[in-house]
């Protein structure tokens, strides 16, 4: 338990909500199931939203239910599943700003009888079948058409998760299981991985509600701690590791586009997700997105300008992999770095450099 957990904390005293996400419909109905303790039935879980509620959206009308669930006198827990192509961090985030909203208006009322009631996500759960990992992050089998939207949704439930389900592991070797764990953990150092054996008993067994949990969520993916210099990782001492890619120079458009072709497999190794900041020597002004998850990379932008005190000097990517041939990668993204000439031209050359990406909203 974490010092900002409540040891205090319990069943009378709080109504916290869990959040069940994934890809397969079958994996993330049975664990919910089993979490509600109906293994052989539809799951209580209520419809929240629909085909055209948004994230943000969706995470503002789960905190006002919570909100009216404990006005109504109700404690313990919620169970929620997700849509397949939920994304829980969005959603996490929008309860949390609601709820956060909501304390304050509580803070100015002191002799409420909620005053003392703790609300808010409890935990996020992720279903994951190892199938699908390997398929769309491994790059094993025959890719499907959505594989590069499916691979980005899985990911983002991998990284945005408090404990992760593995489903299917009785249809993998041994072996193929505990690589597929090794890579999960590193995408999302502090989750707990399981079966849905295990299931039941997380519904029975409620964590204390944790303060700021999505945002605590949100700053501690695999990436983010690998690209933080204050963070230690020993080595991995396997064939999965993660590497981190750094070069102060602002990269060149045309080059990395070309660049971006050769980072395949038979070349660099296996990329099962990067992530970092990069910036373009002909948009100056932005810091841009750089997001890979299995064959699929998308570039756009960070949201950071170029003056704000977070964005970083360069280029940092955080490159997690199998068998990667990391100094072929560092030497294919280092060619993309404006030379020496290029760099003294300055900003009002480099702006003229044909620029094949995507405009930045």
């Amino acid at each position: 338990m974490t010092p900002d957990q409540p040891t205090s904390q319990t069943a009378t005293s709080s109504l916290g909500m869990t959040l069940v996400s994934g890809l397969e419909t079958s994996g993330r109905q049975l664990v919910t199931a089993l979490m509600c303790g109906e293994p052989g039935g539809p799951t209580p879980a209520s419809a929240y939203g629909d085909e055209q509620t948004g994230a943000l959206e969706l995470g503002v009308e789960l905190a006002e239910d919570l909100q009216r669930q404990a006005s109504d006198g109700r404690r313990g827990n919620t169970i929620v599943e997700l849509s397949a192509d939920a994304d829980p961090q969005s959603i996490g985030l929008a309860m949390e700003h609601v709820l956060a909203e909501r304390r304050g208006a509580m803070a100015s009322t002191p002799g409420d009888d909620e005053a003392g009631l703790v609300i808010g996500p409890r935990e996020f759960v992720t279903v994951a079948s190892i199938s699908d990992v390997r398929r769309l992050l491994f790059q094993e089998g025959t890719s499907l058409p959505d594989d590069a939207d499916a691979s980005a949704t899985l990911v983002g439930q991998l990284e945005f998760a408090t404990v992760i389900v593995l489903t299917a592991a009785d249809a993998h070797p041994a072996g193929v299981v505990s690589e597929t764990c090794a890579l999960i953990q590193q995408l999302n150092p502090t989750a707990a991985i399981t079966t849905p054996a295990a299931a039941t008993e997380l519904g029975r067994r409620l964590r204390p509600i944790r303060p700021r949990l999505a945002h605590q969520l949100a700053s501690t993916a695999g990436w983010m701690l690998r690209l933080d210099e204050h963070t230690h990782f020993p080595p991995a001492g396997g064939p999965l590791d993660c590497h981190v890619f750094n070069e102060p120079r602002p990269l060149h458009p045309e080059r990395l586009a070309t660049a971006l072709g050769g980072l395949t497999p038979d070349r660099v190794g296996l990329i099962a997700r990067s992530r970092g900041l990069f910036r373009l020597a002909s948009r100056t002004d932005h810091v841009g997105d750089w997001s890979s998850t299995g064959s699929s990379i998308q570039l756009g932008a960070s949201g950071l300008a170029s003056s704000d005190p977070d964005a970083p000097i360069g280029t940092t990517i955080a490159f997690f992999g199998k068998n990667l041939r990391t100094d072929t990668i560092d030497a294919a993204l280092r060619d993309c770095a404006l030379t020496d000439d290029e760099l003294i031209a300055g900003p009002a050359s480099w702006h003229g450099y044909a620029d094949p990406f995507p405009g930045w909203e």
